[in-house]
């Protein structure tokens, strides 16, 4: 964790420092910042001013728990005993005793807009309010450079998971082409156990098993096959594989996270490949909005990018079949504390910064859809999904090739 960005921040944007506080892990954000792995079992707040070194406030009994802090993060423990005592000792702590309030950073997000960042308790908000007078500021974008900005050894953990990803998709497709060819039994759940076998064999660990789905169970979006509830995979089926892994050689590696459609038949329905290029084309205009914008020297907002693949969408006439926002931060959890490019769950006001990385994934889900004319509604979910990494002038995708059309099975 580096210092020196966050305490430039405080400066740039006018704020006398940030407060972080937690209570039994339910602040994670602050025992990452910290270096800790567990910050005991009482209060502790860190406090990491414009200028200076940052500083902890914990109890008495907690001393051991922060002999372990991270070098850039060390700083002067102060203990305080009982309620009565924190309260007293708060203001000093941040120096909160001029006639000039403070403006500080917590993790709270006004109206509960990004849930990532809200951890601080209504109950704390209202303690450090009252008893140091503090104007209490969001620290997501904070949180965003403490925590989302990639190092070069996590971009280069990614960009081989993604590798590894890519090349196992192929191997799913082909394993599913070959169970039509010969007219082999095949599920939904088999494919998923055999991407699961590959990740193995990589040494790549996920914390689910991928999102193997046909036809309508594509419609919903977070469906997965189990060994109870699975359907099979036949010749006319649209299959979509949603895979995410990462290396297991350090915690900081990163995930990569890919979508892609396939048609389990010669020619695909142009119905379907009408909607799979609707979807194409709103993740490229996202992508487009992106890079003109950093090759402008401008950082766009996670809200605007979405709203501009929605856009793409709605003017299609499927706008009432998006179901989730266009992507997601991403790091070594599959959902991690970035921007995320989303105005329709939560509108996300941070900026796109150099170092960090988000999914691109539009998706068009229609559970009624009969998208062959057979008459039969099967149901249709396309969804095409990419890695980027924000770079200083420029966009990369990491997660090459790009899907352009449908693919074809047989």
């Amino acid at each position: 964790m580096k210092l020196q960005p966050i305490q430039d921040y405080l400066q740039t944007n006018h704020l006398d420092g940030w407060l972080l506080y937690d209570f039994r892990g339910q602040n994670s954000i602050a025992l990452a910042v910290a270096g800790l792995a567990s910050g005991g079992t009482r209060r502790w707040f860190l406090w990491i001013p414009a200028q200076g070194r940052p500083a902890y406030l914990i109890h008495a009994i907690e001393q051991n728990a922060f002999s372990s802090l991270s070098p850039e993060m060390a700083g002067p423990l102060h203990t305080y005993m009982g309620w009565q005592q924190l309260a007293e000792m708060l203001p000093g702590f941040i120096g909160a005793q001029g006639e000039k309030p403070l403006r500080i950073a917590m993790e709270y997000s006004p109206l509960g807009a990004l849930p990532y960042i809200s951890k601080v308790d209504a109950g704390t908000f209202e303690l450090v309010t009252e008893v140091t007078g503090a104007e209490i500021v969001s620290s997501s974008d904070l949180v965003q450079i403490a925590q989302a900005v990639l190092s070069p050894a996590q971009m280069e953990s990614h960009r081989r998971a993604a590798a590894h990803c890519m090349r196992i998709k192929d191997e799913a497709f082909a394993f599913v082409a070959d169970a039509l060819k010969s007219g082999r039994t095949l599920t939904e759940y088999n494919v998923q156990q055999f991407i699961l076998a590959r990740f193995a064999a990589a040494n790549l660990y996920t914390d689910h098993g991928p999102i193997v789905a046909v036809n309508g169970h594509a419609a919903v979006p977070h469906y997965a096959p189990s060994a109870e509830q699975h359907s099979p995979i036949r010749m006319g089926d649209v299959l979509l594989i949603d895979m995410w892994a990462k290396e297991q050689n350090d915690p900081g590696d990163c995930y990569a996270d890919i979508t892609w459609t396939a048609y389990c038949g010669v020619l695909v329905p142009p119905e379907v490949e009408r909607i799979f290029q609707v979807v194409r084309q709103a993740r490229d205009a996202a992508v487009a909005a992106v890079r003109e914008a950093i090759t402008g020297g401008r950082r766009p907002r996670g809200h605007q990018i979405d709203d501009v693949a929605r856009d793409v969408i709605d003017d299609a006439g499927f706008g009432h079949a998006i179901l989730h926002r266009t992507g997601h931060s991403l790091g070594p959890a599959i959902h991690w504390n970035g921007v995320n490019i989303d105005n329709v769950e939560t509108q996300d006001r941070r900026r796109i910064i150099p170092g960090v990385m988000f999914t691109i994934e539009p998706g068009i889900y229609l559970p009624d859809l009969d998208f062959d004319g057979s008459g039969q509604a099967k149901g249709l979910g396309i969804r095409s999904e990419i890695n980027c990494i924000a770079h200083e002038d420029s966009l990369e995708i990491a997660t090459g090739p790009i899907q352009t059309q449908v693919v074809t099975l047989l």
